[in-house]
This record gives structure tokens, C-alpha cells and sequence, in this order.
């Protein structure tokens, strides 16, 4: 099993677009959050997260079913919090340590109608072709 770290940073998802999040995010996926802290205030704020899906054009190398551990924060406290059992979109970039991501911004909850289905707008790699 692979696990991947994750770094949120404290970035609003209302001041870009969805098609600019994507674009300027090396790796998208969605994933589930499988497990929280359970202090938050004592331990730094870390999820674990299944890899539902991912988009060809920007999977950073993950495939589905990958546990990927999202989050270091240290002793602050997060500026995105996310809830068990929930999918979310993950927009990340890679950082110098192998296996170990920065969110480049906040993640969205796939309960949004229509979200994963323009996020794969976005990213198909087939769409120029087809004109």
C-alpha cells in the first residue's frame, strides 16, 4: 500500500475558478476521507484518504484504491477541515520530498451537483481531438 503526505495550505476555494484550480494543480484526484485526528488541537491535523478516482492528465502517477495520508499543519490549526466518510476533490502539487504533496488549494466536497462530472470536462485529454 502506498502512502502519500499531503500539505494544506490556507487558500479560498471562492477566488478562482474551478477551471483554474485544475489547471493549476499538478495532481487532481477524489478521494474519501478515511480516518481524522481526534485531537486536533494536540496533534497536527492529518486525514487519511482512499483514492476514489483519478484524471489521466493530472494523476501525478496515483492510482485508485491508494491511501494517501492529506495534511501537516504542525501545532496550528487547520485552515481546511474535512469530515469522515466524505468524498472531496484534492488539487495538489508536489513538493521535493518523494511521495509527499502540497495542496495548492482547499478541497471540495464532491456533494456539489456536477462537480466531478466539470472536473472531467476539464481535464479530458480527448476533447481537442474530437473537433
Amino acid at each position: 500500500m502506498l502512502v502519500i503526505g499531503v500539505s494544506f495550505a490556507c487558500y479560498s476555494p471562492s477566488l478562482n475558478s474551478l477551471q483554474d484550480q485544475v489547471y493549476k494543480s499538478a495532481v487532481v484526484i477524489e478521494g474519501k476521507v478515511q480516518s481524522t485526528p481526534v485531537n486536533v488541537s494536540a496533534e497536527p491535523y492529518r486525514v487519511n484518504v482512499k483514492v476514489l478516482d483519478v484524471w489521466p492528465l493530472n494523476s501525478g502517477g496515483l492510482e485508485r484504491e491508494q491511501l494517501v495520508t492529506v495534511g501537516e499543519f504542525g501545532s496550528e490549526a487547520p485552515c481546511t477541515k474535512v469530515k469522515k466518510n466524505h468524498k472531496y476533490i484534492f488539487f495538489m502539487d508536489p513538493t521535493d520530498e518523494p511521495l509527499v504533496f502540497k495542496a495548492s488549494f482547499a478541497p471540495r466536497d464532491t456533494s456539489v451537483k456536477n462537480l466531478k462530472k466539470d472536473v472531467g470536462k476539464i481535464l479530458c485529454e480527448d476533447c481537442g481531438k474530437l473537433m
